[in-house]
Parts: C-alpha cells; structure tokens; sequence
C-alpha cells in the first residue's frame, strides 16, 4: 500500500489549493469560456447528431480532464524536482518506483476527473444537455490515467518548471484544437482527421460521445489503455533512475598540503589530510 501514501499525500495538497479563494473558480473559469463563446457563437451553425451544445458540453469536459490530470501533475513532479527540491525525499522512501508512480497517477486521475466532472455538471444545469453513460463514465477514467501518466513522464524529463509550458504550446494546445473537442473530426482533411484519431484527445472525446460500445469504442478505449501503460512504464523507467545527487569528477594527482615547518603531499582519495587552497 506504498502508492497509497502517495497518493494521500498528493491528495492534502490538492485540498489545501482548493481551499484557497479562487482556486476553484480559476479551474473552471477557461472551460467555461469555450463554453459560452463556442456555444453561442457557433451553436445554430454547426449541424452535429444531437446538437451542438451536448457535443460541446462533452469537448470541454475532455480539454477539463487533460489540462487538470496533465498540467497540474507535470507541474507537481517538476516543481518538486527542480524548485522546492523535495522530490528526492520520495525517491529515499522505503516505497517501490512503480507504486510511487501509481501514487501520482491516480492523484492526478482524481483530479482531473473532479474538475472535469464539475465542469459538465454545470454545463448539464446551465443548459440541459444529457448525462453521461457508461461508457462514457470509462473514457472519463481512463483518459484521466493517460494524461496523468503522460504528465509524470514530462514532469521527469523537463530540465527547467517552465519547460513545461513549451509542451502546452507545442503540443497540448494542438491536440486540443484539432482533436475534435470543439468540432466533428470529419471537417478536417483525411489525413489530419487520421492523426487526430490517434491521439489522447481524440480517443477520449470518441469515448464519450459514443451512444454504446462498438467497434470504434472498442478501438478508441484499447488506444487509451496502450499508451496509458506505455506512459507508466515510461515513467517508471524515468523514475527508477533518477537522482539528485551530482558527482564531480576529483583529480587524481597529488595535493600539495602547506605548513610552515614542512610540506606533505597527499594523493587525493588516499590522504585525510585537509586540502588548503592554492
């Protein structure tokens, strides 16, 4: 039960933000945005099975699910890698790398369902749309673990906190924009509507807004479940070899020690006499 104190651990924190005034409001208030300027913009102009506004509704719960399991975990490990230096203390902890990953996984997984949840339940009194089924209770889960996990990984790899703003620009963003959460994939070109297909946005956005389980459900959950283990066991690898300790290179010729009664020289390594700066 190591990833349970993990992710208890992970948990306070997030409850400690949430207490905070506006943080809640601030988690919200972008999606929310979308909401409002796509639906009433664009609302009568795009013909959509269902009408737009449940299509919308459902969009914006997925951008909900990926920039809080995403965004909020690379953030988490990268700042406690690279700012507060606390990040270590977990690494020393008698807990296995996989369950310390499972830990911060499912704490960003239970974020991101939250928010993502509460984003739709709004959407659901503001404007009626329908509920969510099964299914789409599945994508919820399992496309949280995904970018939850994806966030681990980005987490480990960046060199600098604000490196993780670059992947947003580069590659959230895009992912957002043209994997159909805003507007059905079959407007794109076919070979952009491909690629949209393939990735974590888009599987999801597939996920919830299927009626029942068929053979493109199937598909889009087996995608979601592979990259999720690709990204655990990515993350598990990064994980298993991290460390911040730095080891400096000593030089291995021998260390004049002065005195003014006489002079020793000492191989650094093979000596304990202390080294006085030349």
């Amino acid at each position: 039960m190591g990833w349970y104190a993990v992710f208890w651990r992970e948990m306070i924190i997030l409850w400690k933000k949430i207490g905070r005034m506006g943080y809640v409001f601030s988690t919200i208030v972008f999606p929310f945005i979308y909401l409002f300027s796509f639906g009433l913009g664009l609302g009568g102009r795009v013909n959509v099975d269902g009408g737009y506004l449940p299509f919308l509704a459902k969009g914006i719960m997925g951008v909900t699910v990926l920039l809080n399991s995403f965004q909020q975990t690379a953030s988490s490990v990268s700042t406690g890698r690279l700012y507060f230096r606390n990040f270590q203390s977990v690494v020393l902890s008698p807990v296995a790398a996989w369950e310390v990953v499972l830990g911060i996984i499912a704490a960003g997984s239970v974020r991101g369902i939250f928010f993502g949840s509460l984003v739709f339940v709004i959407a659901w009194g503001a404007f009626g749309v329908g509920g969510l089924n099964v299914l789409a209770v599945t994508g919820l889960i399992l496309g949280s673990c995904c970018f939850a996990a994806m966030g681990v990984v980005v987490g480990m790899l960046v060199k600098h906190p604000d490196d993780v703003s670059l992947i947003n620009n580069f590659f959230i963003t895009p992912m957002i924009f043209f994997g159909g959460s805003f507007f059905p994939l079959q407007n794109l070109p076919p070979w952009l509507a491909a690629v949209a297909q393939l990735s974590p946005i888009g599987t999801l956005n597939a996920l919830l807004r299927a009626p029942g389980w068929n053979s493109g459900a199937v598909w889009a959950a087996g995608t979601l479940i592979v990259l999720t283990v690709c990204f655990f066991a990515w993350s598990v690898w990064l994980y298993s070899r991290y460390s911040e300790w730095v080891w400096e290179k000593v030089d291995p010729e021998p260390v004049n020690y002065l005195s003014d009664n006489h002079r020793a020289i000492c191989e650094v390594g093979q000596g304990t006499c202390p080294r006085v700066p030349q």
